[in-house]
């Protein structure tokens, strides 16, 4: 493994104190999950870009619903990856391990990671959009399939919507600050399956910061002050743990 011939002793030491680590779709392909783009990700002749948007959900609520339902179904038997695995292991060995993902799936915690913030939302979870309450969706009990009669319903009697963040939407506040105050106080950043396309900024805040950021991605976007490892994540992210084991 090399990461533009960067000392990695000094990435194993870095690596046992706070760790900033954001991911996205590339992170989970390995467990058979589909990145959002391209031909896979139509859905009764619509794209994603599409179905994923406020105006979507006003005009075809059914739709959408079953896209995300679809989804849903199609990755509840998906398993945490070595890459997953390693980010859960990391925490063995590192002051902190905070992970920013853009991702919706559950497998973060699936591996047992514990400081997870999702920028984009979670797809096991509904939101109602009258009264804004969250509510845990099982896969297991989820139909197939809805129509206008079996739309989910909140308690309240408003339309639950998927707990996402669509396409004209802002981020998670929450993943956001984790971001934010990450790209300040880590002591190095790892930039996992996103090619920088979703870290809003905060990636290239923390090489202002002076910080150490490291991209792992196998087509990665090369940027100045951004070391790159091109190994698959799930080869990367073990190799590195055992880095940070190493330097203790």
């Amino acid at each position: 493994m090399e990461a533009n011939h960067v000392d990695l002793d000094r990435i194993g030491r870095q690596l046992r104190g706070d760790v900033l680590v954001f991911t996205g779709a590339g992170i989970s392909v390995a467990s058979g999950l589909p990145t959002f783009r391209g031909e896979a990700g139509l859905y009764e002749g619509l794209n994603p870009y599409e179905i994923a948007t406020p105006q979507a959900f006003a005009k075809h609520p059914v739709t959408v619903w079953n896209w995300y339902l679809l989804r849903i179904h199609e990755g509840k038997d998906a398993v945490p990856n070595e890459a997953h695995l390693a980010l859960a292991e990391l925490e063995d060995v590192a002051k902190r391990v905070t992970i920013v993902t853009s991702n919706v799936d559950p497998l973060h915690e699936r591996a047992g990671s514990t400081r997870i913030f999702k920028l984009h939302g979670d797809i096991l979870q509904a939101c109602c959009t009258r009264c804004k309450k969250v509510q845990q969706l099982d896969p297991e009990a989820l139909p197939a399939r809805v129509n206008e009669k079996t739309l989910f319903k909140c308690e309240c009697g408003g339309l639950m919507r998927p707990n996402v963040v669509w396409f004209g939407e802002f981020p998670n506040n929450a993943a956001s600050e984790a971001a934010l105050r990450g790209a300040y106080e880590a002591d190095i950043v790892l930039e996992v399956g996103t090619s920088g396309v979703v870290s809003y900024g905060f990636t290239e805040m923390a090489v202002e910061e002076g910080k150490m950021v490291i991209r792992i991605n196998t087509e990665p976007v090369i940027q100045h002050g951004i070391y790159v490892i091109s190994d698959p994540a799930e080869q990367a992210l073990p190799a590195l743990v055992e880095l940070a084991r190493a330097a203790g």
